[in-house]
């Protein structure tokens, strides 16, 4: 489904990614970890074309894929949910996601399929959907902001942090969402996520940055291999 070679990138002339690689696979659910500073979130505004590549290649659905542009992405199927500034919080939730799909598709019966399709995966939405989104709370957003990208009905999705700022309750409520409908959707996702527990629930398998690069790839199960590169446990001269 995506196929990323080489990355390089960053802000302006300071360098974050440092020849990057991964893969994810269709269908599946991959996890990139790592801690605060690591470059998770500007892999995704690369791939994304939110931030420039200096370097490497990006492929999608075996296609070279250099497109900058947000409405075209999403009707090429592939959407960013970003940490902030992901919802329209001085407009009611319906209008969010009618907003959602605007510039994609304009039939009418198709969106109102598509909200439907929204009310059924997170039923919390449909009780606040005349709410205005900046009364939400935090998973409730959190829900909108998702689904404003489901509304273009996505086949791969990019998760930047999703749980960031939620209760537990709100957490566990979010990735039951997300792991049922990538079951039942077979949608793609790369998920950035601090929260590793909920992260390895989810995915499929696992990549670890560190410093801009990928220091560790390998299934979610491996848990153990997974926490001691996260910590740097694995490098010559740290403890075992």
């Amino acid at each position: 489904m995506l196929e990323v070679e080489g990355l390089v990138s960053g802000y302006g002339k300071f360098q974050v990614l440092r020849d990057l690689s991964l893969h994810v696979p269709q269908g599946q659910v991959v996890a990139l970890l790592g801690h605060n500073g690591a470059g998770k979130s500007t892999t995704l505004k690369s791939l994304f074309g939110v931030l420039p590549r200096w370097s490497g290649s990006v492929r999608y659905k075996g296609q070279a894929h250099d497109v900058t542009d947000s409405a075209t992405n999403a009707r090429m199927g592939l959407r960013y949910v970003p940490q902030e500034r992901n919802t329209f919080p001085g407009l009611p939730v319906e209008v969010n996601l009618k907003l959602g799909i605007h510039g994609v598709a304009a039939d009418i019966a198709l969106t109102e399929k598509r909200i439907a399709e929204v009310y059924e995966l997170f039923p919390v939405l449909y009780e606040r959907r005349g709410s205005l989104a900046q009364v939400l709370s935090g998973g409730e957003r959190q829900m909108l902001a998702i689904s404003l990208a489901l509304m273009t009905a996505p086949e791969l999705l990019l998760l930047d942090e999703p749980s960031l700022g939620l209760a537990p309750v709100a957490v566990q409520r979010l990735f039951d969402a997300l792991g049922k409908m990538q079951r039942e959707r077979g949608l793609s996702i790369l998920l950035v996520e601090q929260n590793m527990n909920e992260a390895l629930r989810l995915a499929h398998s696992v990549y670890v940055m560190q410093e801009g690069s990928i220091v560790f790839h390998g299934p979610a199960t491996e848990r153990e291999e997974i926490i001691r590169h996260l910590w740097g446990l694995h490098q010559e001269g740290k403890p075992s």
